[in-house]
């Protein structure tokens, strides 16, 4: 595990040192601070990573994985300043949000920058059929952007079911790790089967890890975060544990909930108090246990090397605490 650990830190330095040169492609002016600001963000770089282990896993080169695995790190990027924004959180990864750090304004162009900056490095992927390329990236924002949607209007609402989350964070979350895994396997030309294959382990592995973050959320502190719960309890945000806790009680036991949630927001304690005594912790680590052993069966016929690499991946990101 600790070659494995090695081995996504080499990646992960490639990456930024990647990211640095696309910041240095933007002219000086107005818009080139909140550009770079975003771009030194010391994220863990798992998308693109995953890229680069799926793609060099089935035979292609290094080099030519580069591009699009910056540009799925500057399009995840390019979400987190909108969700910033959507949330009105005023950190994310120990730094003040662009948002906050400028205004509301900046932030929306700054994301707008972003997800041109994407396009323009996917491009650049030595492939015959690119354009395929960003059909794929094109088709994951629409639902992305879809996913966000179905999230903020679930603030509103106390009877989210637990299919309705799931498919929410399937095209919120998931989505965007399953093109990775899978424009890692087309410019590898895995072949349609593992091709189908890496999309759906893509989309088990961020579907797991979306309800992992809501856990950790609760249970880890904001400074291994890198950000605050508060915002996302005050605003009635629905997460696995909340849709969870609320199932099986009546409209009013429902309403009481949010309100104790909203009310105690800032005593966390309390409220792990409450999930763990209906069981919510439990069920939560069971199912993102679940989740993880149906992705690993995705891949049970995938080549040794490659499904051991994979295995690691998710071990590590099951073992995070941020």
């Amino acid at each position: 595990m600790k070659d494995f650990q090695r081995e996504l830190e080499e990646y992960r330095e490639i990456i930024d040192k990647s990211l640095n040169a696309v910041s240095k492609t933007v002219k000086p002016g107005t818009i080139f601070e909140p550009v770079k600001y975003a771009l030194e963000s010391q994220g863990k770089r798992l998308r693109p990573i995953l890229l680069v282990l799926v793609g060099k896993g089935f035979g292609a080169d290094f080099e030519k994985l580069i591009p699009a695995a910056t540009a799925i790190e500057i399009l995840h990027t390019f979400t987190l300043v909108h969700d910033d924004i959507m949330d009105n959180d005023s950190f994310r990864r120990g730094r003040e949000t662009i948002h906050k750090k400028w205004d509301i304004n900046t932030a929306i162009l700054t994301g707008d920058a972003l997800m041109s900056l994407a396009f323009r490095e996917l491009v650049k992927t030595q492939v015959e059929a690119r354009h395929t390329l960003v059909e794929e990236l094109s088709d994951a924002m629409l639902e992305i952007c879809d996913g966000q949607k179905m999230d903020m209007e679930f603030e509103n609402r106390v009877n989210v079911t637990r299919d309705e989350y799931l498919r929410m964070i399937e095209k919120k979350t998931g989505r965007l790790i399953s093109v990775s895994c899978k424009i890692g396997g087309m410019i590898a030309s895995a072949g349609d089967d593992k091709i189908k294959s890496l999309e759906t382990f893509g989309k088990l592995l961020g579907v797991a890890f979306q309800i992992q973050d809501d856990l950790l959320e609760m249970i880890s502190s904001e400074q291994k975060m890198g950000k605050s719960l508060k915002s996302d309890l005050k605003s009635g945000k629905k997460t696995f544990l909340v849709v969870d806790y609320l199932e099986g009680l009546e409209p009013c036991e429902k309403e009481d909930f949010m309100q104790f949630l909203i009310s105690n927001a800032d005593n966390k304690e309390l409220i792990v108090e409450k999930f763990s005594e209906r069981g919510t912790i439990d069920r939560t680590v069971h199912e993102i246990r679940k989740i993880l052993e149906e992705a690993k069966r995705e891949i049970a016929n995938f080549p040794g090397d490659l499904k051991e690499k994979l295995h690691d991946f998710i071990d590590y990101i099951s073992n995070r605490q941020s």
